[in-house]
């Protein structure tokens, strides 16, 4: 799959705070999913990242790039009940591997973009890099029911992170989701989806005084909860490829960090076996 999120302002306390700054994050995945007997499945996840930063933080140039081969998730999934005739609950387990790269830095040396971490380089903060340095796992039960076309499932799921380089450690992530799926035809598909998001602050303890939570960095290494509306569509071809694409609109903006843009997502998987 292909998604991107791009910013539509930094807020803090719902001001904006970062007229001149904006920041594209793009991510190329690609997974696989193996099922196993007793309702046991394993997964892994390849990201191929491009973030792209532009513009001015607290007045000054702040350009950079953080790209190349991003986190790879592995996770173990099982079916921990069912009811064969039309519902089904899983848990996912997992673990996020550091193989991103995690240094790269803005274009200028400045007082904003030297702000984040020690050492005189201008390194990007750590939620624009491709990777983040750090073993990092993942929770989640979902429950899902079909009715004839109709179909729902509801999602819980945290990520959990740990620290990586200066001890700096990207905020904890909860979601909470529901999504329903209505079939129009035996190829098509729609579904609609709601998803709540929330996010702890970054941290950087070892962070050039004045620290991150200076007036300049403002928004930057900073979150809040968001609410999306997820409206899909997807198309199976001869029972061997499935094409969708989904929107996803903030209708519940954050009152601090990065305030994301309407975005598109586009899917494609085979079934191989």
């Amino acid at each position: 799959d292909i998604s991107g999120v791009d910013s539509d302002g930094f807020r803090q306390d719902g001001k904006n705070v970062q007229p001149a700054l904006n920041v594209n994050m793009t991510t190329y995945r690609l997974g696989a999913l193996r099922g196993f007997d007793d309702g046991w499945a394993a997964a892994v996840s390849v990201p191929w990242v491009r973030n792209r930063v532009t513009g001015e933080i607290g007045g000054l140039p702040a350009t950079g790039v953080g790209g190349g081969l991003g986190d790879i998730a592995v996770l173990g999934k099982k079916t921990i009940w069912t009811n064969e005739s039309d519902s089904r609950a899983v848990a996912t387990v997992g673990l996020e591997l550091p193989t991103g790269k995690d240094d790269a830095t803005f274009a200028r040396n400045n007082a904003v973009t030297n702000g984040y971490y020690t050492g005189g380089r201008p390194r990007m903060p750590l939620g624009w890099q491709a990777g983040d340095g750090a073993v990092n796992g993942y929770l989640a039960v979902a429950y899902g029911r079909w009715m004839g076309r109709v179909s729902f499932v509801a999602l819980v799921a945290t990520k959990l992170h740990s620290s990586g380089d200066q001890d700096v450690k990207i905020g904890d992530i909860f979601i909470a989701s529901v999504n329903g799926t209505y079939g129009v035809a035996k190829s098509v598909a729609f579904s609609l989806g709601l998803t709540f998001r929330t996010q702890g602050d970054d941290s950087y303890p070892n962070a050039p005084p004045p620290g991150v939570r200076q007036p300049a960095l403002a928004g930057t290494t900073t979150h809040a909860p968001v609410l999306f509306i997820d409206p899909s569509i997807r198309v199976n071809i001869a029972n061997k490829v499935t094409m969708g694409i989904e929107f996803r609109y903030p209708i519940i903006k954050p009152n601090d960090g990065m305030v994301p843009q309407f975005n598109t997502s586009f899917i494609f998987y085979p079934e191989l076996f």
